[in-house]
């Protein structure tokens, strides 16, 4: 069993780790980390194609608001970035007028004081036979990171991401694995890794980041073992447990698969903030500046 990151911390919005630069380092396929001046929070800087401008993104998965002087800050003090886009933590709803906040998805939360998510019949036979292949395991040594690495770029592969948003560098479960509060999850059987995860622990959650099942895996239906391992550590560490969103491409199969772990719902809000008005509609020439996407203009055909 690997370490136990301490759950007993400051509350959340003093020890995020998203907010710092260091876990923003390892986010340099998104941008160049730029620092708030107060240090609180990072933004990803980025260049606008075909341009000399600069615009900006939040840290992945989400930027922790944790006092209001967060979102002035994020309206007032980079003004030199055309547009900033920011994913808010889950559970927060903004009540300010800061640019436009609009409802981007739920994040799956499984909350241990809360009655358990009922399972079928069906889901409870599958952890069963896993249980009965398998072993999951706590496992945040070296080895461990270098595991989660590489069975996640296979699912890169195989889902076709590569070049996305999702394709992470190594640099970036580098930079988790550094964090005192990350934690790597494995499960495995005589063949070898079925499925991992890895994620943080801070202010009574445990953010899970990523999940990815191997090939192997996916014959002897490894996930659930895996997150019937994650509800028991977070239950043993008295957390919230947050798996995520639906992506865009998400499939019917994979909602259903997500929703039977969990047992309550967060809100997570996107801020889209323009700068400059009319420089933003001149980039978004040909694509609405209304568009969904936001910016606009990185939506072109």
């Amino acid at each position: 069993m690997g370490h136990r990151p301490n759950p007993v911390c400051p509350p959340a919005e003093t020890c995020c780790p998203f907010n710092t630069p260091a876990y923003a380092a390892g986010l340099g396929h998104l941008g160049a980390v730029e620092m708030h001046a107060s240090g609180r929070f990072p933004v990803l800087r980025r260049p606008v194609p075909g341009t000399s401008l600069l615009d900006g993104v939040g840290p992945w998965p989400y930027l922790w608001v944790g006092v209001p002087s967060d979102l002035d800050a994020l309206r007032d003090d980079f003004r030199h970035l055309v547009t900033l886009t920011v994913v808010t933590h889950p559970g927060y709803v903004p009540k300010a007028i800061v640019g436009d906040a609009v409802l981007l998805k739920q994040h799956f939360v499984y909350d241990p004081a809360l009655a358990p998510p009922a399972m079928s019949r069906r889901a409870r036979a599958r952890v069963r036979r896993c249980e009965a292949a398998g072993t999951f395991e706590v496992a945040s040594d070296r080895e461990a990171w270098q595991e989660m690495t590489d069975v996640y770029a296979g699912l890169v592969r195989r889902r076709r991401l590569t070049g996305s948003l999702f394709d992470m560098p190594g640099s970036h479960f580098e930079a988790v694995a550094d964090l005192d509060e990350s934690v790597c999850f494995r499960v495995r059987d005589a063949a070898g890794i079925g499925a991992m995860a890895c994620g943080v622990v801070f202010g009574g959650l445990l953010q899970i980041l990523h999940t990815a099942t191997s090939e192997s895996g996916l014959t002897w239906n490894a996930s659930y073992l895996l997150m019937h391992g994650l509800q028991t550590y977070a239950r043993e560490l008295g957390v919230r447990l947050l798996l995520g969103g639906m992506p865009e491409s998400g499939t019917d199969g994979l909602h259903i698969f997500k929703r039977r772990w969990v047992n309550s719902y967060a809100p997570v809000y996107l801020l889209r903030i323009v700068n400059d008005p009319d420089r933003y509609a001149a980039l978004c020439s040909g694509a609405s500046a209304h568009a969904s996407f936001f910016p606009a203009y990185r939506n072109r055909p």
